[in-house]
């Protein structure tokens, strides 16, 4: 019998890949979503964070958790602290439905005591995953790339459409990109494991700030004028460009949150793909479009969903 295995946001950005990479190994795949795909081909279960019973059907029958739920950012949608209330109920849920493990994609650099609210929830969330009394592996991925990415992509989305590209402050902090695949795969293969872990996904290449955007505009062909700006006036801009992308394209906490490298670890790579590799076979298609984060949270009617 095929194992069945629950991944929340399956359709989501890195749930897709997660739900791909466990069906290609002939396990059953069921979600917990508020953003069904119309053609789903899975169960697919609505959160009903206030309704214990029915979180629990959901979890019946399921081997391992995979869970990738968490809100980057609060306005018009969930805040950090009931995010990780909300988590609080799925773990419960799978533990009371006889789950044998979680797979929890958290961050690179978690802290209960940092200054930006995402990442103390991030802390937050680890220790609800090791006091659950499941089994567990804590991912913690810092920059994703590939696919349908947010930063990288809209890095190059701005490098094709104006002329100079602002960076905030000295350019100088770190960053260590992922690949999205390499991640998923990471998570299925830690999936399989019984012991209790905690995995940095990091890839093989780090970057200055301002070297990652000027390796981007390398690949895409388009001119590197950067701009060195205090990152309030930055932080400004980008306010001004939301208005033209209708998103939130990046927060003042995001950018500090580079500033301090929160998405920079050392240490020997776990996921092999290299960023320069993935530009060199892209260069086409990265940043032809914006990609929008606020388009992807709009849910779905209720009656869209089953379960």
């Amino acid at each position: 019998m095929s194992q069945t295995d629950l991944v929340t946001g399956a359709y989501g950005y890195s749930g897709t890949y997660l739900r791909s990479r466990l069906q290609a190994a002939g396990h059953t795949v069921r979600t917990l979503t508020d953003h069904p795909a119309p053609d789903a081909d899975i169960e697919v279960f609505p959160y009903r964070f206030t309704d214990p019973g029915a979180l629990e059907e959901a979890f019946t029958g399921v081997t391992t958790f995979y869970n990738t739920y968490w809100t980057r950012y609060e306005p018009g949608g969930t805040s950090h602290p009931q995010a990780v209330t909300n988590t609080e109920a799925l773990l419960t849920a799978a533990a009371r439905a006889g789950v044998e493990r979680v797979v929890h994609l958290s961050i690179t650099n978690p802290d209960a005591d940092s200054f930006y609210a995402y990442y103390r929830g991030k802390a937050a969330v680890e220790d609800l995953v090791r006091d659950s009394g499941l089994p567990y592996a804590i991912v913690r991925p810092g920059v994703i790339f590939g696919g349908p990415d947010i930063l990288l992509n809209n890095i190059a989305w701005l490098l094709r459409q104006f002329y100079v590209f602002a960076i905030p402050g000295d350019g100088r902090y770190r960053l260590r990109p992922v690949h999205v695949e390499d991640l998923a795969e990471l998570c299925v293969r830690l999936g399989a494991e019984r012991e209790d872990t905690v995995v940095d996904a990091i890839g093989p290449e780090s970057f200055s700030f301002e070297d990652l955007a000027a390796t981007i505009a390398r690949a895409i062909g388009s001119p590197f004028r950067p701009v060195h700006l205090p990152p309030a006036l930055v932080s400004l801009v980008l306010r001004g460009l939301s208005l033209v992308t209708r998103d939130i394209v990046l927060t003042r906490d995001e950018i500090d949150g580079l500033m301090a490298e929160l998405v920079m670890v050392e240490g020997e790579a776990t996921c092999p793909t290299p960023l320069t590799d993935y530009l060199r076979e892209n260069a086409g298609r990265i940043g032809r479009e914006y990609h929008s984060e606020l388009a992807r949270r709009r849910p779905l009617r209720p009656a869209a969903l089953t379960g």
